[in-house]
């Protein structure tokens, strides 16, 4: 008689053991349901409060640097003497680089109010520019130290200084400070001082979010995934109103700081599933034997016909699915016999086309990259030191005109011109080959990719969520190309109004994300067949030669990812 395996064995073994488990899940799930709660609330409250202090740090940060700097000479100077590119020039381009990291916009204004100038970073979008319009907006909410106020649809926060000169008279003031809304950077960094992972982290002001921040979640098992699924994550409030009425953090118990006792319970039911096993041994023990003769003579079987060849043949036992595997296996092992040989001459032969195809990319790659900064040197060897000889001879020939002459108008017109071409020219050596790539490495010189900028114009918004990463040799010029022939593609094809790119490593491999939400790819068929030599094959291309692994996926946008494998033992 030939026996159903099948049905023996999921019949009498799921049933037995889902009456135990399903009782004691039951009791187990109201248990934990409390303890769960009250312990994400604990984090939460941990997390608000890490948080506000490292705020209050980095706004401590910012009111030193902008005591020293109203407090320098030739700021004073600037203010009485000078003008708008003489300050500019002594806050952006002077012996304090880094100054801006911090604070992100400064505005200078005369005692009477007459003169005022807006000093900012180029990195981020304030609203409106007009200087006199910020400076009122900041006078009219005016109540405390640091304050927040709004210039159209953003928000700041800032604090104001009063200028003197080397006489003690007050001639003017600065007012100094960063933005809330949309800066992601910050709340990141905000939120990174958080005792435990966050869902999710958000700025409201009045009740609407100006900055929200989720991170990227870690893959779960089923299990967890449905667990979760079932139960309300909890949130948590700290008000920051120091800084005016309405502003206040939301923080969003993360999944995976839940995760852990997510785990503790399904560990609690594994103690259940325990007792549910021992009971249903005695019912599977019969059928566990009959399993095992036939595993055993499988094993045999297999292992016969690696030894013997393909003239061993399958005894036929009283199990009918054993006796359709060694059948299976008969013909299987026939057929591969058949195809061995064949399938080697094939595979070198492929073996040797792809090498050779490898050969002739890595030469292009490296022929292009090559050629690539050998123009980027030139230009800026020639053409940059043209222009800069032609910005000096007009600066020459300005002291030479009276200072009530129409010409030093058309002198100033020059140099901006001269001013705007090297901006050009440096956007086209940056497409070229990006000069902070060597020096600054590969997190800065992504933010200084023309094209970023070129969206923010068009009224993207982009998010760069960028970490200093130790790579391989060469790894970040071909980062920085797949980047940059991205943005491209998004910006002449996507219809996109929302960009985020993210870059980090972890234990075994660099990940690279670059996500649109624009028409995706389906709608876009023309462009890659039209395009295919410059546009997304040239980042398969790229991602084969340092050996990356590339997945694109299209459904509300496009979806970008590259993982570069990490070889920990040549580090």
């Amino acid at each position: 008689m030939i026996l159903r395996f099948r049905t023996l064995t999921f019949l009498l073994f799921l049933i037995t053991l889902s009456g135990f488990l399903s009782v004691f899940a039951f009791n187990a799930y109201h248990a934990t349901e409390k303890v769960l709660k009250e312990e994400t609330l604990a984090s939460l409250s941990q997390s608000a409060g890490a948080i506000r202090h490292e705020l209050n740090t980095y706004l401590r940060l910012i009111d030193q640097e902008l005591h020293n700097l109203k407090s320098m000479p030739e700021l004073q100077v600037a203010m009485e003497e000078g003008g708008e590119i003489e300050l500019r020039q002594l806050i952006m381009e002077g012996e304090r680089p880094s100054s801006m990291q911090r604070y992100q916009f400064i505005i200078l204004s005369s005692l009477d109010s007459k003169q005022c100038y807006l000093i900012k970073s180029r990195l981020i979008n304030i609203g409106s520019e007009i200087c006199h319009d910020l400076y009122q907006s900041y006078t009219r909410v005016m109540t405390q130290e640091w304050n927040i106020y709004r210039n159209g649809p953003q928000v700041l926060l800032a604090k104001d200084y009063l200028v003197t000169n080397s006489e003690q008279k007050v001639i003017g003031r600065m007012i100094g400070g960063i933005k809330l809304s949309s800066n992601i950077l910050l709340l990141s960094q905000l939120v990174n001082r958080s005792v435990v992972d966050l869902d999710g982290a958000q700025l409201r002001l009045a009740g609407k979010s100006i900055n929200s921040y989720r991170p990227l979640g870690k893959a779960l098992t089923v299990n967890e995934k449905k667990w979760l699924e079932d139960n309300t994550l909890e949130k948590y409030t700290e008000d920051f109103g120091q800084f005016g009425a309405g502003l206040e953090l939301e923080l969003t118990a993360s999944q995976q700081d839940t995760r852990s006792l997510a785990i503790q319970f399904i560990k609690l039911l594994g103690s259940g599933a325990l007792i549910g096993l021992l009971v249903s041994a005695a019912v599977a023990f019969l059928l566990s034997l009959a399993l095992d003769k036939q595993l055993q003579k499988l094993i045999l079987y297999i292992r016969d016909l690696a030894n013997k060849g393909k003239d061993v043949g399958w005894d036929v036992g009283g199990i009918h699915e054993f006796n359709r595997i060694g059948e299976e296996i008969d013909l299987i092992v026939k057929e591969l016999f058949e195809r061995r040989f064949e399938l080697k001459d094939t595979n070198a032969k492929l073996e040797t086309t792809l090498q050779e195809k490898r050969t002739i990319l890595y030469q292009l790659i490296q022929s292009q990259e090559q050629e690539r900064s050998h123009l980027a040197q030139e230009l800026h060897d020639e053409l940059g030191q043209l222009l800069t000889a032609v910005r000096v001879e007009t600066v020459l020939l300005e002291h030479q005109i009276p200072l009530n002459s129409p010409s030093l108008g058309h002198s100033f017109k020059i140099k901006q011109l001269v001013s705007d071409m090297y901006s050009t020219v440096y956007d086209r050596i940056m497409s070229l080959r990006p000069v902070e790539l060597d020096t600054l490495g590969l997190s800065q010189s992504i933010q200084q990719i023309p094209t970023l900028n070129s969206l923010r114009q068009t009224g993207v918004k982009v998010a760069l969520d960028i970490d200093e990463i130790k790579m391989p040799p060469g790894t970040d010029i071909h980062l920085y190309r797949i980047i940059q022939e991205a943005l491209t593609n998004i910006m002449k094809h996507a219809l996109a109004t929302e960009v985020s790119i993210s870059l980090y490593s972890d234990d075994n491999q660099i990940l690279l994300s670059i996500i649109d939400n624009g028409q995706g790819l389906d709608e876009s068929q023309h462009y890659k067949k039209e395009h295919t030599g410059f546009g997304l094959l040239g980042i398969k291309e790229r991602c084969e030669y340092i050996g990356a692994k590339l997945s694109i996926l299209s459904d509300d946008g496009v979806s970008l990812r590259v993982a570069v494998p990490l070889d920990r033992n040549g580090d």
